[in-house]
């Protein structure tokens, strides 16, 4: 088994997430986790949107948004042919998470909007790259890393319950691979034992997996 991980200028647009998962499938034989950032600017695209948000600049911030959601879909149309609406319809349910939060007034601490909004990056270059995998017949499962790293409510900066993550890791992923070839899983990110998205720091998609390759034993 072995755990890759593909950072966000690797996967920034359909050329390179072809070329991406060329890799990940001719090395599927192997068993893998697959950890990937988000895409491109899409941190910083984010990014902006929390600041908009947290400025009470709604409109703004719906602005934003709709920019990264169209790049997105726009990805979705010229990269799959089989499995686009499936795609889709997983990309817009994580659209609306966002949408529903800009819609309200902030009345939190900066920290925890900027992880509830820029956390969900990751979940949507996963989305495309698992359904791109699936439509090149590659035996993939997509995860979604909130339900298996848990973390304290330290947002932005969450430091990671190693007891609760690692029995996770090794009752609910490892036998993933009895039916799957490769897991595809988000880097940086995890959630409270209230499912609320946090963000693991500087380098925090290394750092997840670094913590997959751990509690598996893998390279």
């Amino acid at each position: 088994m072995k755990v890759y991980k593909f950072g966000g200028a690797s996967i920034k647009s359909t050329e390179l997430i072809q070329n991406s998962a060329a890799i990940i499938s001719n090395d599927s034989h192997q068993k893998l986790i697959v950890v990937i950032s988000a895409m491109g600017k899409t941190t910083n695209a984010l990014e902006k949107i929390a600041e908009a948000y947290y400025e009470n600049r709604k409109e703004d911030a719906l602005k934003l948004f709709e920019q990264v959601k169209q790049s997105h879909l726009a990805i979705v149309k010229y990269l799959l042919v089989v499995n686009w609406k499936a795609a889709e319809d997983q990309l817009r349910d994580f659209f609306t998470e966002i949408e529903w939060m800009l819609h309200d007034k902030p009345v939190r601490s900066y920290d925890y909007y900027y992880d509830q909004i820029v956390c969900c990056g990751e979940l949507f270059s996963t989305c495309i790259v698992s359904h791109y995998l699936a439509e090149q017949k590659v035996k993939v499962k997509w995860i979604d890393v909130r339900d298996i790293v848990r973390t304290d409510n330290n947002f932005r900066d969450a430091a990671v319950d190693f007891i609760f993550t690692s029995a996770k890791i090794s009752e609910e992923i490892a036998p993933l691979f009895n039916e799957y070839d490769v897991i595809i899983t988000q880097g940086f990110i995890g959630a409270t034992d209230e499912n609320e998205s946090t963000s693991l720091g500087r380098e925090g998609s290394d750092y997840s997996a670094a913590i997959f390759a751990n509690i598996l034993n893998a390279d």
